[in-house]
């Protein structure tokens, strides 16, 4: 019953009132000198805070069309969980279809989380999206970010989470000769915001490395008692094009051609809803989002950004195969989950993210101790953080069938390294036998390179060779 009811209301939601009317909710904003801003629900404090000097690298008409595009890509989700209109006082961004075309396919991944139809949900959503978002300005001006000084090939903008695909991504293009210049987005939870602060000093610190930190509280937008239904990361929707936006007044002023992202090979792998219908975890992180970002991208910023990924060809236990391998010393800034209130360490040793963190090295004969792992994650208490053993699944990341895969490989390295714990027995017992039937079919998805659609040409042979360098006696 209360699955119906909450399916009841979401489709209230997403329709207009009885009388085919619907109040307006005003959408402004505020170009500050170093600051650009979101009004929303009478409050004036949504804000992305740029290092000084930044935002001078935009003139002021192309700060106002980086706001409202921006502004639309991260409110047009809000169409899915709040009754009113959305007024936007601009003309059509220019990104519009493409953040309509991110939001649609986020639809299966939302039917799954709501328990509605994706049909159901597909048609509701297309019936009304265009209905409930407005634009005052009738002109059609043309929209371009120009830069004052052109990009250079040789220069990146690295925006690091500290995960081990920035890190890795930091590693491998520091060795291929980019320049990077190191951002770093603050969070909203503030144990992991201020323990990040701190990993993020010690980095620029040893490797020598200035870093640009941006503080972006949007997101908590999605998290306001005005809206009618609240959906699971409902904000990560077009989130790559968030922290794009979020990042190009950086790359005008450090002069960056490519923006790097850490999408790797996982993000592509897919899953079957409840509907029978193709869902992805995350589907702005896929290679296909990437490349028809960029030809959006090229037509707005004149060709002078492109998004980029450089661990784009490779699945996660390689790049963990990688970073422990090649490049040792990054690993003492890993973290990869959001630590709790309390705790001291970096790790919360309570979600999927450690689990995989733990596996992962390992399984690659190394050592957790050089991450911050000071528990054996092989306890049986840890056995649901694992898909393999878990008998429910509840985030989208782990829903793909190749999650599971990927595990049972990990687990056979990791009990063929020694590895010891009631969960390697748990394995032994279920799936040792059918781990090493398909032991050789397994290391050739997993530590295969896949074609690289996001990376330069020029980038490309020199990123391969690495690969080909690390991954070649594991298949």
């Amino acid at each position: 019953m209360a699955v119906a009811a909450a399916a009841k209301q979401m489709k209230k939601n997403i329709g207009f009132s009885q009388t085919g009317k619907s109040l307006n909710t005003n959408i402004s904003y505020q170009v500050g000198k170093d600051s650009l801003g979101i009004k929303i629900f009478n409050r004036s404090n949504y804000k992305i805070n740029y290092p000084k000097g930044v935002l001078a690298s935009l003139d002021q008409e192309a700060k106002q069309i980086l706001l409202e595009n921006f502004a639309y890509c991260r409110l047009a989700p809000l169409t899915l969980t709040i009754k009113n209109k959305l007024t936007y006082k601009n003309q059509v961004p220019a990104l519009k279809k493409f953040v309509d075309f991110g939001v649609a396919n986020d639809l299966p991944r939302f039917s799954e989380e709501i328990s509605i139809r994706t049909k159901e949900l597909a048609n509701a959503y297309n019936a009304c999206k265009d209905g409930k978002n407005s634009f005052t300005k009738t002109t059609n001006q043309s929209q371009k970010l120009s830069a004052k000084n052109p990009t250079l090939k040789n220069r990146v903008i690295m925006s690091l989470s500290f995960g081990k695909d920035s890190l890795l991504s930091y590693g491998l293009a520091k060795e291929i000769g980019l320049d990077c210049q190191i951002a770093v987005v603050d969070e909203l939870n503030p144990v992991e915001h201020k323990l990040k602060r701190l990993i993020a000093k010690k980095f620029s610190s040893q490797e020598k490395k200035p870093i640009d930190f941006l503080q972006d509280n949007v997101d908590e937008i999605f998290y306001h008692k005005k809206l009618d239904k609240k959906i699971a990361e409902l904000e990560n929707t077009n989130g790559m094009l968030t922290f794009l936006l979020e990042l190009i007044p950086l790359a005008f002023y450090h002069r960056a051609k490519y923006v790097i992202f850490g999408n790797e090979r996982n993000f592509d792998d897919s899953f079957t809803n409840k509907y029978g219908v193709k869902a992805y975890p995350s589907f702005d992180q896929t290679s296909i989002y990437s490349k028809t970002l960029n030809r959006y991208l090229n037509k707005l910023t004149e060709g002078q950004i492109q998004i980029i990924s450089l661990v784009e060809p490779i699945y996660n236990i390689a790049e963990m195969q990688i970073l422990y391998h090649r490049y040792p010393h990054l690993l003492q800034y890993l973290m990869s989950c959001s630590p709790k209130k309390g705790l001291k360490e970096k790790w919360c040793y309570s979600c999927p993210m450690c689990a995989k963190a733990y596996l992962y090295s390992v399984a690659v004969g190394g050592d957790p101790k050089l991450i911050g792992f000071n528990r054996n994650f092989f306890e049986a208490k840890y056995q649901e953080l694992y898909p393999l053993f878990a008998k429910t699944i509840k985030r989208s990341y782990e829903k793909p069938p190749e999650v599971k895969e990927e595990q049972l490989l990990a687990f056979l390295l990791a009990y063929r390294n020694g590895s010891q714990g009631p969960l390697i027995e748990l394995f032994k017992k279920k799936f040792l036998n059918q781990a090493k039937k398909q032991e050789r079919k397994l290391r050739k998805k997993y530590f295969a390179i896949y074609p690289a659609k996001n990376i330069p040409n020029e980038l490309k042979s020199k990123v391969i060779k690495i690969y080909q360098q690390e991954l070649k006696d594991l298949i």
